[in-house]
Order: C-alpha cells, then structure tokens, then sequence
C-alpha cells in the first residue's frame, strides 16, 4: 500500500511552535530593553501596543496555524517595538543619541501601513476584493515615501517627544518640515479614515460569526474612544484615549480565535463531526471549512491530492449534495457541518 494512505493527523501535536516564540521572544525583548530606560508617559502606549499586537500574534498563530492575520500582526508588534526602544533611548540618555532618535521616528509611516494591511484583511488575512487590495498597496506605497522623508529630515522628532540632533543634515529642512506638516498628518487621518470605511464594508457582507467578530471589535473602538474623550476633556491630554488602543489588538486577537469559524469547527469536531463520515472525511470537511483548497488540505494532511480529491468526492455522496452549476457543494458540506 501507499505511503499516503496510512498518514494521520494527530491534531494535538504543537505545530509551528518556533515561529511565534521567536515573535514573542523579539517583542518582548524589544519592550523589556526600552522599559529598562525608565518610564516615559508619552512613550508608554507603544510599548503596550507592541507587546498586545506580538503576543496576539502569538497565541494565534499557536492556535489557528496557517491565519495569515496573525502574520500582519507579527510585523506590527515588532515595527512598534522598535519604535518603543528607539524612543526610550533617545529620551534618557544624556549623550549622543542620533541614531536612537532616527530608529525611533521614521517607522512611524510604514507601521500605519502595516496596520492598514491588519485592518483591511481582519479577520481571516485576505483583502475583501482586488480594489481593497490596490488601495492597501497604494497606501503602503505613501507610507513608504513619507518614511523616506521622516528617515531623512528631521520632520517629526519635535511631534515625537524627541529633542536630539538628526543623523544625516542635508538642505532643505525647513522646506521638507513645511511640507510634511502640510501633507502627512492630514494623510494619517485620511488613512485611518479608510480604516473605518473598509470596516463598514466588511460589516454590510458579513455572516454571523463576523459581525461578532467586528461588534467585538467596534466595542473595544468604542472604550478607547470614550477613554480619548475623558482625557481630552478632564486634562487636554489624549493620552488615556492612547493608552486603551492596546484593546483593539487583544479584542481584535479573541474575535479571531474564540469567535472564529475555525472555533466552531473545533466544536463541532469534539461533538464527533457528522456521523455519517469517517474521522478522514471529517478531517477533510474541517479543512473545508477553514476555506482551505483541495491542494492546500493535501498539503496540511500530508497527503497527496490524489488521495484528497476522492474524500472530498466522498463528503458530497454521503450528504447528498447536488452536481450542478446553480449551487457550490463546498459551501453546502460547511453548512451541514456548522448545522450538525
């Protein structure tokens, strides 16, 4: 007999382990070197959304392997905590501290891309169209650009809390800082503007399990904007609004794993799948439902796509589904799932 046709999962062996202890180790070692600087208020909320956005990165990729989401949110944990350690440094130390500053500014840019990307793909890591998509490369092509600027000139140091002479001194500083005031805030706001519409439009064509995931999130939106209103008011200070955005990654994180399709499937699994299938096939309509193809089930069974694709033929025989253009069995076999 084939190789292929004795492997089985065993689905409570820790999978892609190494990755997000690596993720969580660099976070962690990024927000625990700046902590070791002293405390600095202003500075404060970035280490906190550095270590909720890694270790959210974390525990999903611990729990849901293959979410590309959690990949987005590495990268943000780790642009924040490098912008933390360079700002903490810049700030407490006496000498020089040029090249602590300038670690400290410029990724400012590329990680509102980055989470432009977290935000238009939450919560599974794919954009809602192609146009969604092109407006995230075209927002990652601005942020870029303006990085450029701030790496460049010092533009934002003063905005940043940082009193520290720039590492490169070229012509035309004041024109850049002209320019960049002009043009980068209204941008920023502009961005997180298209953060609020593409997650609008998600909510009008979403099914049940996301809109929970989206109200979760909105909830958390709506605490830390309550938080920005009190301390605008009380003291003039956003700082407490700034304080509470380490919500949104940690509510963002609990709607991806504890409310997620995968979740229900997980349940489904420990009712005993659907009777009527073989722990393969419902191994296979557990994939199905976590929107895998029939190369990439082949792939996460360690099979070949030969042996997938009569399973998958099998799982429509026995629940009775249709071959026909006006209905997609794929979908069809995760209804009976989620209903049974």
């Amino acid at each position: 007999m084939r190789h292929d046709e004795h492997v089985s999962v065993d689905r409570s062996a820790p999978t892609g382990v190494l990755t997000p202890l690596l993720v969580l180790g660099a976070v962690v070692g990024l927000v625990s070197a700046g902590c070791a600087r002293g405390l600095w208020l202003p500075n404060l909320h970035n280490g906190l959304l550095a270590l909720a956005f890694g270790c959210v990165a974390a525990w999903t990729m611990l729990a849901r392997p293959g979410n590309r989401e959690a990949l987005l949110f590495a990268v943000v944990g780790l642009l924040e905590g490098v912008l933390f350690l360079g700002r903490q440094v810049a700030h407490s130390t006496t000498g020089d501290a040029a090249w602590w500053a300038w670690l400290g500014v410029w990724p400012l840019a590329v990680i509102l891309a980055a989470l432009t990307w977290t935000v238009l793909c939450f919560p599974e890591g794919q954009f809602l169209s192609h146009g969604w998509h092109r407006i995230a490369l075209a927002i990652t092509g601005i942020g870029l650009a303006l990085s450029t600027v701030s790496a460049l000139f010092p533009v934002e140091y003063t905005a940043a809390g940082i009193h520290a002479d720039p590492v490169l001194h070229l012509t035309g500083a004041e024109t850049a800082a002209d320019v960049w005031d002009a043009v980068a805030h209204p941008v920023y706001a502009l961005i997180q503007l298209i953060w609020l519409i593409a997650v609008l439009a998600r909510w009008r064509r979403a099914n049940g399990i996301l809109r929970n995931q989206l109200a979760l999130l909105g909830a958390a939106v709506g605490i830390a904007t309550v938080a920005l209103a009190i301390g605008l008011l009380a003291s003039g200070s956003p700082r407490p609004g700034l304080l509470a955005t380490p919500l949104l990654p940690v509510a963002a994180g609990w709607g991806m794993v504890a409310l997620s399709l995968g979740r229900v499937v997980e349940q489904s699994r420990a009712r005993g799948g659907l009777a009527g299938l073989s722990p393969r096939e419902n191994d296979v309509l557990d994939l199905m439902a976590q929107g895998l193809s029939n190369q990439a089930i082949s792939d996460h069974l360690h099979l070949s796509l030969k042996t997938v694709e009569p399973v998958v033929s099998s799982i429509f025989t026995k629940l009775e589904l249709p071959a026909d253009s006006a209905t997609n069995r794929r979908v069809l076999a995760v209804r009976a799932l989620l209903d049974g």
